[in-house]
């Protein structure tokens, strides 16, 4: 017996020892490469709320402090990266800190505030991967951070925070999305269980701590309720306290698959539907292409040509079949191809989306597509048929005229996106029986015309090639919607707008305190825009200046007048001693104030103005009469000085060099200049 004792108290010593001997050798050495130079460094490992990191280049000790690959930040600490490679600077952003470190130098900028880093580590370029120091930048990010000596090990933890809400998104007929709100950035874990179907998420480091005291139960439990597409409850609780874990449970009906995401203050669950099959089979006579998925997904139609193809995107999908070429062919159809499409412009980068290509028959009749759905059943037919109720005709004076028949009186809403050319027509479709599909139209106007129905909603969508102007016929609760559209080119082609770049050459005009910018290039800069604008939409234009050069202002209006303009407008910018006045202001002169004009100003000046308040949201410095300024009171055709903000406010000097402020301002000068037009 006292042998086997001694046996057994060797053994427990042998491995008691292991652990022992491995702290007393320390961490593992690496070489690296650090400022042309290679030196040996001791590799740290990294435990994030308990759990190890996985990364392709492991922290090291450099300096007595912990450093980690920047993308370490990016995967684990819930921040967005980006890398100048002139300046040698890592930015990490979140929704409330920009954090800018610059490699080898001892300050940051957080905030846009210049600060010294602690700890005297900066940021470095080792084996050509940016390393940031670990502590600084997680509690900057406020992450609470420590350090395990007898393993080499730093500690991150998020914060105890609280789950505040958890809730059913809809999402128009899409697969809709469970958000767990919280009081910041929490992690999580998740589990998928079967028998029955259920996903759990827990939330460590949280407690539930529901605002809506009414949806929970006397057992501090939150129960929802649902039983729509494939979510038959919702319940969070409380499951543990030390450790303070949150739990969540999603009751299903069904294999499902999900992504979770997670921002700032919430958790987001978005499921995805499965496609499993694709068929060609006869449904009440029609032959009809047939795709069978384990949810009801929303899609959309892209009409294509050269070669001739219809497009069927799935949205929050995967796909299940091993076949990406389907043999099926039809009167129209001569093969279909599927695949798990990556997404550009049109969608989001991580979307998750099933295309299926219906490669057509080159043939002179163009079938139309209608789509029908039944229980997570896609029908797609193409035929001679087309939609009902829905009409579309050219009209004598080239115009269009789409009609949509409703069953009784309904109100719908009318949306025209000018830069995606699109229009859309929205109305509740138990007032119109539409089906789904595409009416081929192809003309020198309109491409086509596409019918959806999302949730408990019709959609039309007009696709148009060229700029459009439109009239809605209908009333505003009608049986029949009645639109008719015209060509915005051919509409504007008898106009000559004269864009006059205020200052230039000897003439700088006012300078921008802060940039230095001169007046002269900010107003050509604008004016360039402007006109371009302008041709874009089919208007003749005339540019007083297209480069630095100074005219006299009477060399101006005469230039102005020797064209027989329909309107000028003269761009500038404005000063003043008191740092704290902006806004726009415009300048005209009355016609009784002038010999040479033969209409009133001052409606053309009140409609610019106008709609520069509204496209910009600048401060309305109001509209001024300035029978002294030549170009105003010397131009035959209505004109208007405009003064786009005052470049001696610091705040408003920022705003009128960017990008966006020109864009809004432009579109503002441009919509007042059609609306004008219109009025008369």
């Amino acid at each position: 017996m006292k042998r086997l004792i001694s046996v057994i108290l060797t053994m427990l010593m042998f491995f008691l020892l292991i652990p022992l001997s491995y702290a007393k050798q320390g961490p593992e050495l690496v070489d690296v490469t650090v400022d042309g130079k290679v030196i040996k460094v001791k590799k740290i490992n990294i435990l994030i709320n308990g759990e190890p990191i996985q990364s392709d280049v492991p922290p090291i000790l450099y300096n007595s402090r912990t450093l980690v690959p920047v993308r370490f930040v990016a995967n684990y600490l819930n921040a967005d990266i980006s890398w100048n490679q002139e300046k040698y600077e890592a930015t990490i952003k979140t929704q409330e800190k920009e954090i800018i470190l610059k490699i080898n130098s001892s300050d940051v900028i957080i905030n846009g505030k210049v600060e010294k880093l602690p700890y005297n580590v900066p940021a470095k370029l080792i084996n050509d991967r940016t390393m940031v120091p670990l502590r600084f930048v997680s509690e900057a990010l406020g992450f609470d951070v420590g350090w395990i000596p007898e393993t080499w090990t730093g500690t991150i933890d998020y914060k105890k925070q609280d789950v505040t809400n958890v809730s059913i998104v809809e999402n128009e007929g899409r697969l809709p999305k469970i958000r767990i709100e919280t009081t910041g950035l929490v992690s999580y874990k998740d589990i998928f269980l079967e028998d029955p179907y259920r996903l759990v998420i827990d939330i460590p480091r949280s407690n539930l701590n529901i605002e809506n005291k009414e949806i929970i139960d006397s057992r501090g439990i939150l129960k929802l309720d649902v039983q729509k597409y494939s979510i038959k409850e919702i319940r969070a609780s409380q499951f543990s306290i030390n450790p303070d874990i949150t739990r969540v449970v999603i009751e299903l009906d069904r294999d499902i698959s999900y992504n979770v995401n997670v921002s700032d203050k919430q958790i987001q669950i978005d499921f995805t539907n499965k496609v499993s099959n694709i068929k060609l089979e006869t449904i009440e006579g029609k032959k009809g292409i047939v795709i069978y998925n384990t949810n009801r997904p929303d899609y959309n139609i892209i009409r294509l040509y050269e070669p001739d193809r219809i497009v069927v995107d799935l949205l929050d999908s995967l796909l299940e079949m091993n076949d990406n070429k389907l043999g099926i062919e039809t009167e129209f159809i001569k093969g279909i191809r599927t695949s798990q499409f990556k997404p550009d412009s049109l969608y989001n980068e991580h979307d998750k989306i099933v295309r299926v290509v219906l490669d057509l028959k080159e043939k002179e009749i163009k079938p139309h597509l209608t789509t029908r759905v039944e229980d997570n059943k896609i029908i797609l037919f193409l035929d001679d048929d087309g939609l009902k109720n829905i009409d579309f005709e050219k009209l004598e004076d080239g115009s269009r005229l789409l009609k949509i028949k409703a069953d009784k009186r309904m109100n719908y809403h009318v949306k025209y996106d000018e830069d995606g050319k699109v229009m859309t027509i929205k109305f509740l479709k138990k007032y119109a029986n539409l089906g789904n599909g595409i009416i081929e139209i192809r003309d020198e106007l309109i491409d086509y015309i596409k019918v959806e129905s999302i949730g408990d909603y019709n959609k039309v969508s007009m696709k148009v090639k060229k700029d459009i102007l439109y009239d809605i016929l209908s009333s505003v609760k009608d049986d029949e919607i009645k639109i008719k559209f015209n060509d915005k080119v051919k509409k504007y082609s008898d106009k000559l707008i004269v864009i006059d770049a205020g200052h230039g050459g000897k003439d700088p005009g006012t300078i921008c305190p802060i940039t230095k910018i001169k007046e002269k290039d900010l107003a050509l800069k604008y004016a360039l825009s402007l006109e371009k604008r302008l041709r874009e939409l089919g208007f003749k234009t005339l540019l007083i200046r297209n480069r630095d050069e100074y005219i006299d202002l009477y060399d101006r209006a005469e230039k102005a007048n020797r064209s027989n303009g329909d309107a000028f407008i003269s761009i500038h910018f404005n000063a003043h001693d008191d740092k704290d006045i902006s806004g726009i202001q415009t300048l005209y002169c009355p016609s009784y104030l002038s010999d040479v004009k033969t209409e009133d100003n001052y409606p053309f000046a009140e409609t610019i103005h106008e709609e520069l308040l509204k496209a910009t949201g600048a401060v309305d410095r109001g509209i001024k009469r300035r029978p002294k300024l030549v170009v105003v009171r010397e131009t035959k055709m209505v004109a208007v000085l405009l003064e786009l903000g005052f470049v001696t406010n610091p705040n408003e000097e920022k705003r009128i060099i960017t990008q966006e402020y020109k864009d809004k301002a432009i579109q503002g000068i441009v919509n007042g200049i059609i609306r004008y037009f219109e009025s008369k």
